[in-house]
């Protein structure tokens, strides 16, 4: 009798941005949590950008942009072309 043939089996590789099912975010700006939730929001919204938040400091209501691996580029662009075009509003990020 020979041995029964062992089957391989495909694995699904996860994409590097997600660990455990969850995206991976990075920090792109220091800003603070009002100019956040007022402007800087709305901006990457109608940017593309799907994937972002804010990480707030532990002592402060100041805190950093964090957007998906994926997306840093593309924010840092959108944010970029937004003070392009707005030269003479005050700068939310740094």
């Amino acid at each position: 009798m020979s041995s029964p043939k062992k089957k391989k089996v495909a694995v699904a590789k996860v994409p590097a941005t997600e660990k455990n099912g969850k995206i991976e975010m990075v920090n792109i700006f220091s800003t603070t949590y009002g100019y956040y939730r007022y402007w800087i929001k709305e901006i990457l919204a109608e940017g593309g950008i799907s994937k972002f938040r804010f990480v707030k400091d532990a002592d402060s209501y100041n805190g950093k942009i964090a957007v998906a691996k994926t997306d840093v580029d593309k924010a840092k662009k959108v944010l970029a072309d937004y003070q392009k075009k707005n030269p003479d509003t005050v700068t939310m990020w740094q």
